[in-house]
């Protein structure tokens, strides 16, 4: 009895522990490399949006081997989908939020008389993102996104940032190929 209990708690903790998210790896002799596949609840808590799961997002970690500068470039980066052959680029902080529309509201005066034609009495234009948020929550999801991207630029040292790529969010984490091409050579970073 005392060992179907503990076979059955050890299953709970087992059950209920987080699931590891979706990783990869590769290296050669110029840079290591490590991405992770973000869940579109981390996507939600770090920018306060999920952009509508339009995009697949991943964590990398770039670390130049050998102690020479390294140039990080974004165009290096294509993520590839092996289930229908769809790819791309990472995305620019202002192309991710860039998916709201111009709202303009107008309010017209009174009429005093019936034959009159409405008089405008003012306009108020609000730029909303797809999910109804005004432009002061979208403006600070772009700022979260500039902060967070992965930047281009020269590093010595470990680098760590977030790429967007315009992949939906529902496609499966082992149909995803990263590919990198590194100053070593070309890397393919499959995900488990």
């Amino acid at each position: 009895m005392k060992r179907t209990f503990v076979a059955l708690l050890l299953l709970t903790f087992a059950l209920g522990a987080d699931k590891k998210p979706p990783q990869g790896h590769g290296e050669n002799d110029a840079v290591t490399v490590e991405a992770t596949i973000l869940s579109q609840d981390q996507i939600r808590q770090q920018f306060g949006s999920a952009f509508g799961g339009n995009f697949t997002a991943l964590e990398i970690h770039l670390t130049p081997k050998g102690g020479k500068p390294y140039d990080v470039r974004l165009d290096d980066f294509i993520l590839r989908s092996q289930s229908d052959g769809d790819h791309s680029g990472p995305m620019e902080a202002a192309q991710i939020v860039d998916t709201g529309a111009l709202v303009i509201n107008q309010t017209y005066a009174p009429r005093t008389n019936a034959q009159m034609p409405q008089m405008l009495a003012g306009t108020k234009v609000e730029m909303k993102d797809d999910l109804g948020n005004s432009n002061s929550r979208t403006a600070d999801a772009l700022e979260a996104l500039k902060k967070a991207i992965l930047a281009e630029k020269t590093i010595t040292g470990p680098e760590t940032g977030v790429l967007f790529f315009p992949l939906s969010a529902k496609e499966k984490a082992r149909s995803l190929v990263l590919s990198y091409a590194s100053p070593g050579g070309k890397l393919r970073i499959e995900f488990k």
